[in-house]
């Protein structure tokens, strides 16, 4: 058995917060006669995956939720840890690579190609955009979109940057949003969340569009395709799903 002390720091983590998360009920100790704390091995082990979870951007009041789902068995939360942790890691190897071929064409050591520039980002680059979603989605559409997305996250990358890029360069040549190529383009990136992610109905398609001008993150990753694409798609995408309503 620890203490509260010796636990924090073994893993790290402040006395106040685990004070913090006794008062959620997120990790609960055992208490002496004197009101101290003590946490066992289990506990410790409890608190890894919770860390693990706080790492991988999830928010305490869902964390409390998947661990009550799972009763006291923590290999599921493991092995749901170690695929996210993997994938990011597949990411993050990709931007790691980009961003070695960008340092090496502004040296002038190598040219790249606009495909080349934009590896490794997507709409969902950000850890953050896991919660966003699970909150308007549901940890079942996520879970869906994680699994399908296993072992083709080059595929996925390159098909919404493909995308976003034809977007990017239709917006450049001044085209309307209603334009064929871009409602084209809109039918292409519904066809693709359906495909990587989950079984997307056009009122949700819509709901994404929005976000995507709308919240910070989206519209900064997208806008890396050049300024305004954010708000482009959004508008792109309302058409398109006005039309398939008619």
């Amino acid at each position: 058995m620890y203490y509260i002390k010796e636990a924090a720091q073994l893993s790290g983590v402040s006395v106040k917060t685990l004070h913090h998360y006794d008062k959620l009920g997120l990790l609960s100790p055992l208490k002496s006669e004197n009101g101290y704390r003590l946490y066992s091995e289990a506990d410790l082990e409890r608190l890894q995956i919770i860390l693990f979870y706080k790492y991988l951007g999830f928010p305490l009041k869902e964390i409390a939720e998947l661990l009550a789902q799972e009763g006291q068995d923590l290999l599921p939360h493991l092995l749901r840890q170690l695929q996210s942790l993997e994938q990011e890691k597949e990411r993050l190897d990709i931007l790691i690579s980009t961003l070695r071929k960008t340092i090496q064409a502004q040296k002038g050591e190598r040219k790249i190609t606009t495909e080349e520039k934009f590896a490794g980002f997507t709409y969902e680059a950000h850890r953050s955009y896991h919660d966003q979603a699970v909150e308007k989605y549901g940890q079942a559409v996520v879970d869906e979109a994680i699994g399908r997305q296993a072992g083709q996250e080059e595929q996925v990358t390159a098909a919404f940057n493909r995308i976003f890029r034809n977007l990017a360069n239709n917006l450049q040549q001044g085209l309307p949003a209603a334009a064929e190529t871009n409602q084209e383009q809109a039918a292409q990136l519904l066809q693709t969340i359906r495909r990587y992610s989950f079984d997307c109905s056009l009122e949700i398609f819509a709901q994404i569009g929005r976000g995507y001008a709308a919240n910070p993150e989206f519209k900064e990753n997208i806008d890396q395709f050049g300024a305004g694409t954010a708000r482009y798609t959004a508008d792109v995408i309302a058409v398109y799903v006005q039309k398939q309503g008619e």
